[in-house]
């Protein structure tokens, strides 16, 4: 457990600007103790005592995602006006999205993925059910269209951010995806990058709106390891998506590549009529997956071998 914390990381879980818990400290509202450099640190005990007596709202979020876990807080007696729980950590997050606050946004996804929640779980236990709640209050009128908008562009500033963060990836494991043609829609393959990327692979997305014929040419011209495709528009003409998927069904077979289906779009009866590797109704399934494969395949295609 932590035992001491920075001004910055207590800022944060309550609330307040840097300079406005300094003056606090300064005034001897909260006990600083100062390292051998001349900085600050705060004792979590009486961070606690303080926003008990003064009946702070607390982010356990926040101060999760330095190393304080959850017991410690609930043993401080302020539970009942803390932030606790995966919906209000949804709650939150969407407040954010909707009101266009990208900082705040970025700062909670920040704090969990410092406490050591994956990248893929974000994706579906956070961010997903976030434009959720987005999509619903559009439907009820109490949002408008260029705050979703807006919210699915912060969301990718910090999804990009968050590819920052990762380690490097293995180059021999690539994997490549996109939506097709009248779907733009894209998160779902941004998400699906970021996650395979945390699970070791070189992904890189090919964007939005795609044609099949592209897609196929992109199979062949760069080989990968693994191709995604993510579908979130309703498919219409299931008989044509059928014939022009075969084609890419059969370039992955190919150059020995994975296919990767998810998204609303593949239903029951849509799946039937397709051939590919693994459908995946989450992101955690698909990090499961291509780690699955890495731990058991080969970086070395089948035509490698034959050469």
């Amino acid at each position: 457990m932590v035992d001491m914390l920075t001004p910055r990381q207590v800022s944060r879980a309550i609330g307040v600007s840097e300079s406005t818990l300094k003056r606090w400290c300064d005034r001897g509202l909260i006990k600083t103790i100062k390292t051998e450099g001349g900085h600050r640190k705060l004792p979590v005990s009486d961070v606690l005592r303080f926003v008990k007596e003064r009946n702070h709202d607390i982010n356990i979020i926040s101060l999760e995602g330095f190393g304080v876990p959850s017991p410690s807080l609930q043993s401080s007696n302020v539970v009942d006006r803390t932030v606790t729980g995966p919906d209000r950590a949804v709650q939150m997050v969407s407040d954010a999205l909707i009101k266009g606050d990208g900082d705040r946004a970025w700062q909670l996804v920040f704090d969990i993925y410092k406490a050591e929640h994956s990248i893929s779980s974000i994706c579906d236990k956070l961010l997903c059910p976030a434009f959720a709640e987005i999509g619903r209050l559009w439907e009820d009128h109490s949002a408008d269209i260029y705050q979703e908008r807006r919210s699915c562009e912060v969301a990718q500033r910090i999804l990009f951010e968050l590819r920052h963060l990762l380690p490097p990836t293995d180059p021999h494991w690539t994997a490549i995806g996109g939506t097709l043609t009248g779907d733009t829609y894209s998160l779902p393959t941004t998400m699906t990058e970021l996650v395979l990327r945390d699970a070791g692979w070189n992904a890189n997305s090919l964007g939005t709106a795609i044609p099949f014929d592209s897609m196929v040419r992109a199979i062949l011209d760069t080989r990968p390891k693994l191709f995604w495709l993510a579908a979130s528009v309703k498919i219409n003409d299931v008989d044509q998506f059928a014939c022009d998927f075969k084609k890419l069904s059969d370039a992955a077979e190919s150059v020995g590549a994975a296919l990767v289906i998810g998204g609303r779009a593949f239903n029951d009866e849509i799946r039937t009529r397709l051939t590919y590797c693994c459908h995946c109704d989450s992101m955690q399934q698909l990090h499961s997956f291509a780690k699955a494969i890495r731990r058991i395949g080969t970086p070395t295609t089948p035509n490698e071998l034959a050469s």
